[in-house]
């Protein structure tokens, strides 16, 4: 196969890739933590526990959100990393709101944003990061395939981040990543290799009556899939978010209850929802 020509235009874009992925290194290794490095867990909010094994979240793992609500539910566990000092990255997700992450928890003073166009652009960004933050959250924009997973999973164990990633679809029947097939429970295998799945499998809004209100809050049940340490499948009920935008715990009661909620008509649920200067923002 022929060289490419070393025309201006093509080294141009040589330049321009290599400044880019240069500022990037530079950038980690201003945000990069100073302790803790190499503690093999990172915190996440109590209401978030259940989720995982050992109620903490262990560097190295790939972490796959899909279904509706699947953005809240990630920046959710994002904000239990955030709060307790660490550096979060997004790659491939400019329209995130940052309202949202700042109401769910995340410290915005921590938060870099990274839009890498490009399917390529967006896999070296995001091996870049790895090891420099030690979250990096994945837009649903950017597709990985089964060698950049590879790639990707070889660099999270050796310096101990967390990846996220978001489904291409947020709702339901769309949370497919490329290459991966839908195993007998509509789940995706993820043959690529995902420690842990979080899908939203339901959803419900409160505060919107005949045509009028606001939305304050939001009743979701996730399932947890995964491997390993997190092989042990369950499902979990929360509120995302609650009523002052960050996720509360729906705990199990008498009668399959949950004690947040109380019913106030039927067909209806009181979430104690905020008056209206206090609506949630939604992500």
């Amino acid at each position: 196969m022929a060289e490419p020509e070393n025309t201006p235009e093509n080294l141009a874009a040589e330049d321009l890739a290599r400044s880019g992925r240069d500022h990037l290194r530079l950038l980690g290794g201003r945000v990069a933590p100073l302790t803790g490095a190499r503690e093999r867990t990172l915190p996440v909010l109590d209401p978030l526990r259940d989720l995982f094994g050992d109620g903490a979240l262990q560097r190295g793992w790939v972490i796959a959100a899909g279904g509706e609500g699947a953005t809240s539910l990630a920046l959710a566990v994002v904000a239990g990393p955030s709060a307790a000092g660490s550096w979060t990255a997004v790659v491939g997700d400019p329209g995130l709101g940052l309202a949202a992450a700042a109401e769910a928890g995340v410290v915005l003073e921590r938060l870099l944003m990274v839009d890498a166009p490009g399917s390529r652009g967006a896999v070296e960004a995001v091996a870049a990061l790895v090891g420099a933050v030690d979250v990096v959250l994945v837009g649903s924009g950017v597709r990985l395939g089964a060698a950049d997973h590879r790639r990707l999973a070889t660099r999270l164990r050796e310096r101990g981040s967390v990846l996220i990633r978001l489904a291409e679809g947020r709702g339901h029947g769309s949370d497919l990543w490329a290459g991966e097939a839908r195993s007998s429970n509509g789940w995706a295998g993820d043959p690529h290799g995902a420690d842990v799945c979080l899908r939203v499998v339901s959803s419900h809004w409160s505060g919107l009556e005949d045509g009028w209100g606001l939305l304050c809050s939001r009743r979701v049940s996730v399932q947890v899939t995964g491997r390993g340490a997190a092989s042990r499948s369950r499902s979990v009920d929360l509120l995302l978010p609650g009523p002052d935008g960050s996720p509360v715990l729906l705990e199990p009661a008498a009668g399959d209850a949950t004690t947040p909620l109380r019913s106030t008509a039927e067909g209806s649920t009181d979430l104690g929802c905020p008056g209206a200067g206090d609506a949630a923002v939604v992500a």
